[in-house]
């Protein structure tokens, strides 16, 4: 029987509401006692968790593995080795790799392949549309019974209503969530970053926000229309916001996320023309920035992701038309969240918490977000003070495209463990 006593840390669990200093012990797997005190044997490894915070394992809810089909950007195992070194225990990959996660055999594979090289948990998303073809809907109930948790043509959105109103109804039959990655591809054809002030001085084909609002707009009536629910990947712009906030008063069932990204850097940052701040969505204004920080503070957007998107250096050293859109980011994104809610003193550490554990867990119905008794022990230990400099050099991740390259953050993960077994110590 293997056992693991974390003390002296600081507990913190969203879904309990509780924040107070207690030990935690593991054995086999599961949280068995939860003590202001609990006694070690000889045989029980502890960790001295004095002056961290002991949270539920961390969940990233949008990530791109790129396998199958393209190792050179990601592996299984690149992936989530980077994922658990940022702090991120269970991980929802995007079904757009090479060839698409459109069929069982393919989750299955993800799955088995996590298993054999994997450390951390994965909860795969599968395609809406066969191919992401727009054409034909993947099998939705024989994919959810192979293990995938969600389904989004992410990368591309889905325009033709008539088929994504057909997913919102299959999809509420099998209680799943449509995951939208929300933009009119006719908008924003040919774009690369924010279509404003910036776009113009600089010489760069633009994306307007209403390439995003005008989709967000149409999925929301769909949702009205169906009763069925969407969970809005990546949102960017105020108008969005504004949109998504109205839908949730009105009582319907949609969800949010935000990127750290798109909360620390604006379209101003381009001006440097690093392909490294090339995303989709791209680098919004200044004012879309200030409503996703009142979006999360108001609930709007109920969870952090990382949108972690690895591309190889060849690729990222096109020019910013050129360039693929994407940066990595599982293991920047919990010190710039802290940077820009918990240091700020905008949201406690409880309420923070809850975006990167329990929110992402009820969003897509992830048996995770909580460390109580009896329950899988799936626990981040995070130094939420500890000042370090960001070298991409040093990152697991198969690719280095990051625009954070030597930025000075505070806040760590210093232990991730998952099923009860330590797999990454910082």
């Amino acid at each position: 029987m293997s056992k693991l006593l974390i003390k002296n840390g600081r507990y913190i669990n969203p879904k309990t509401n509780i924040d107070e200093v207690l030990d935690v012990l593991i054995s086999d797997g599961k949280i068995v006692d939860l003590k202001k005190e609990i006694n070690s044997n000889g045989s029980t490894q502890i960790i001295d968790a004095k002056d961290f915070w002991v949270v539920p394992g961390l969940i990233d809810i949008h990530c791109h593995l790129r396998d199958p089909g393209q190792p050179e950007k990601e592996t299984i195992e690149t992936g989530t080795k980077a994922a658990a070194k940022g702090g991120f225990t269970s991980i929802c990959p995007m079904a757009n790799t090479h060839p698409p996660i459109d069929s069982a055999a393919l989750v299955e594979y993800v799955n088995k392949t996590n298993q054999k090289v994997g450390c951390v948990n994965i909860f795969q998303i599968a395609a809406v549309t066969k191919g992401l073809k727009q054409e034909e809907l993947t099998p939705f109930e024989e994919l959810k019974a192979s293990g995938a948790i969600g389904f989004s043509d992410d990368g591309k959105p889905i325009e033709n209503l008539r088929l994504l109103r057909s997913a919102l109804e299959y999809a509420q039959i099998i209680n799943a969530n449509i995951i939208s990655h929300a933009e009119d591809s006719k908008l924003c054809c040919g774009g690369a970053v924010h279509e404003g002030f910036w776009s113009t001085k600089l010489g760069i084909p633009g994306i307007p926000s209403s390439s995003e609002a005008v989709c967000v707009s149409r999925e929301i009536e769909l949702v009205r229309q169906t009763k069925g629910k969407i969970h809005f990947a990546h949102v960017s712009t105020k108008e969005a916001v504004n949109l998504i906030r109205n839908a949730k008063k009105e009582g319907l069932r949609v969800t949010a996320e935000v990127t750290p990204h798109h909360l620390v850097l604006t379209d101003e940052d381009i001006q440097d023309f690093n392909p490294n701040k090339k995303m989709n969505p791209p680098l919004r204004s200044k004012e879309d920035q200030e409503a996703l920080f009142k979006g999360v503070l108001d609930g709007t957007l109920d969870t952090f992701a990382t949108d972690h998107a690895p591309h190889t250096h060849e690729e990222k050293s096109r020019s910013m038309v050129e360039a693929p859109f994407g940066i990595i980011g599982f293991e920047t994104a919990l010190a710039l969240y802290l940077e820009v809610f918990y240091h700020t003193k905008k949201l406690s550490a409880l309420d923070f918490l809850r975006k990167l554990t329990v929110n992402p867990a009820t969003v897509l119905d992830i048996p995770r977000g909580s460390i109580s008794i009896n329950e899988i022990a799936d626990v981040t230990i995070i130094d939420p003070n500890h000042s370090w400099t960001y070298d991409v050099s040093s990152s697991l991740s198969k690719s280095k495209n990051s625009p954070f390259h030597m930025r000075k953050l505070k806040g760590k993960p210093v232990y991730t463990i998952v099923n009860g077994k330590v797999v990454c110590k910082n």
